[in-house]
């Protein structure tokens, strides 16, 4: 197991600077594609919150990744040194710092990602590894970079922008897609189950509201779905 040594532990209520693996701080807007953070939040986010079951993510797990949170420093126990500065990169490169809140790894997601892989099976675990080899191996074809993290920023945006995009990828970037696919919504679902997660999205859970009035009619339109049917079906309405 590794042991994150660098201060960046998983930070379930914020704090932390994001560092990549070349060791300077993210002060990057933009996701692959060009599009601003919030905008790629909410591009990707559906998705994220049903990646759970896909990796086994249930309640359990999620307590067992806390009480080890818990413990202090986190120790590494899937991903490799090198896999691990790649993933830094990628999950902050994907969810960056803005005015409003942290990044990624300022919400602890890479931490996240590698209690989730630890526990999934050998298939998952290969896919991943298999994964980072490639975008390594499409820099050095690319640019004679023999890493994703040693390539400018140009460079990488470049490399990510040809798999980010399902719908206008490549046919032989297919299984790069399904790996970038996978990183992302980990990602996601990971800076969306973290303090600094919830409170970018304004949650602020059971808080009782003296001023509601009901959803907006044009939303309840557009779902399909009105009061009078809700309350004969379920409010014991005559």
């Amino acid at each position: 197991m590794i042991s994150s040594n660098d201060g960046n532990e998983a930070k379930l209520a914020g704090g932390a600077v994001g560092v990549d693996g070349a060791g300077a701080t993210h002060r990057h807007q933009r996701t692959p594609g060009g599009m601003n953070r919030r905008d790629a939040i909410k591009a990707f986010g559906a998705g994220a919150f049903g990646v759970g079951a896909a990796y086994g993510v249930t309640p359990e797990l999620l307590e067992r990744f806390r009480r080890v949170l818990a413990r202090g420093q986190y120790q590494y126990q899937f991903f490799a040194p090198p896999e691990l500065q790649t993933m830094r990169m990628l999950a902050d490169m994907i969810i960056p710092r803005d005015h409003r809140s942290g990044s990624a790894t300022d919400a602890g997601t890479v931490e996240y990602a590698d209690f989730v892989l630890s526990e999934s099976d050998d298939a998952n675990k290969e896919r991943w590894r298999d994964g980072f080899a490639w975008l390594d191996g499409e820099c050095w074809q690319r640019y004679g970079t023999s890493r994703f993290v040693d390539c400018s920023i140009g460079e990488r945006t470049e490399v990510l922008d040809a798999i980010a995009w399902p719908e206008r990828a490549e046919a032989r970037y297919r299984v790069a897609v399904e790996w970038f696919n996978r990183v992302r919504d980990l990602v996601g679902s990971g800076f969306f189950s973290s303090e600094i997660g919830v409170e970018d999205v304004d949650y602020i859970g059971g808080v009782f509201n003296p001023g509601w009035n009901g959803a907006p009619q044009e939303a309840l339109e557009e779902l399909g779905v009105n009061y009078d049917e809700w309350d004969r079906r379920y409010g014991g309405a005559e």
